[in-house]
């Protein structure tokens, strides 16, 4: 998935990664293998269907891995998951977040939201294929972590991608 810069705003170094569990899912509990989050920076506002070209060069970084990934979470409910390495966000570029994994059980089902005409994620049955198909939906999801601010000066920043 694509945020732009415009959505994002300012500078943050990237702790965790929130998702608001909808209400379509059939499961509260969910388990995926080989679970991994990628994230990097990217100049394009619409993604393409090879999932190397859309990030800048040598900017895709893994910031999260499981083995397996647990999730569990009522209807409505927020959940988080940690990043093994923080994320510097840089404030200016696009920013890619790309999530990978083999197989898995469970179904939570996240909020999502339509970007009609706009490509704003790929998608791939194969976690190691080198291409997928674009769609316009996107998960509604929040970047935390600590935004850039004056020396001396520390805050936390919830970011709302989405409506």
């Amino acid at each position: 998935m694509v945020a732009t810069a415009e959505e994002i705003g300012d500078a943050i170094l990237i702790e965790s990664i929130s998702w608001k569990r909808g209400t379509t899912g059939t499961t509260s509990d969910a388990s995926y293998n080989d679970f991994n989050i990628y994230m990097g920076y990217t100049s394009l506002d619409m993604l393409t269907t090879e999932f190397n070209e859309n990030f800048t060069a040598l900017s895709r970084t893994l910031v999260h891995h499981r083995d397996p990934q647990t999730l569990s979470t009522e209807p409505e409910e927020w959940f988080t998951i940690e990043l093994d390495s923080p994320f510097w966000y840089n404030g200016e570029d696009n920013l890619i977040l790309e999530i990978t994994w083999n197989t898995g059980t469970g179904n939570p089902s996240s909020y999502e939201f339509s970007t009609p005409m706009t490509p704003v994620s790929v998608k791939s049955a194969d976690p190691d294929g080198n291409s997928g198909f674009l769609s316009s939906m996107r998960c509604q999801f929040m970047l935390n972590g600590t935004q850039a601010l004056e020396n001396g000066t520390f805050a936390s920043i919830k970011v709302l991608l989405g409506s």
